[in-house]
């Protein structure tokens, strides 16, 4: 978490590790937690601009070896008008992982479902393929 929060990816901060846990940073205000992204309807251009960014933090992360493995709206954090991705455990590296693709299809094919029903327009079948095919040639940069 440390390596992809040190390049940039929209997740909380990773605090400390205390074995197997994590203390990471609170997301939300004095009301409470940031609620999760299936509870937020957005407009059309937030949501497309949200969207766009989910897609380069799960492009940010496969540049760093890692994939989500359980990406969805109930995975994310919607807080001030931004996307916090959260869940970690299931992480994958896709170097040692026979499964890889298939995760990070399944990852982007439920993140797509959720903008599909806030009117996005998604394609997670090309954006998948070419984004395994430049991290399979080593075209994908932190």
């Amino acid at each position: 978490m440390r390596q992809l929060y040190d390049s940039g990816a929209d997740i909380p901060c990773p605090l400390e590790q205390y074995g197997n846990a994590i203390l990471m940073e609170f997301i939300g205000g004095e009301e409470g937690g940031a609620p999760l992204l299936k509870e937020v309807g957005l407009e059309r251009d937030e949501a497309e601009r949200l969207y766009k960014n989910i897609l380069d933090n799960i492009e940010l992360f496969l540049a760093c070896d890692r994939i989500h493995g359980d990406l969805s709206a109930f995975n994310v954090l919607y807080w001030e008008g931004e996307t916090v991705i959260i869940d970690f455990p299931q992480m994958v590296d896709p170097r040692s992982n026979r499964h890889a693709f298939d995760l990070l299809a399944r990852d982007v094919d439920k993140v797509s479902e959720y903008f599909r029903h806030q009117g996005v327009d998604t394609m997670p079948g090309s954006f998948t393929a070419d984004l395994w095919s430049r991290y399979m040639h080593g075209q994908l940069n932190v």
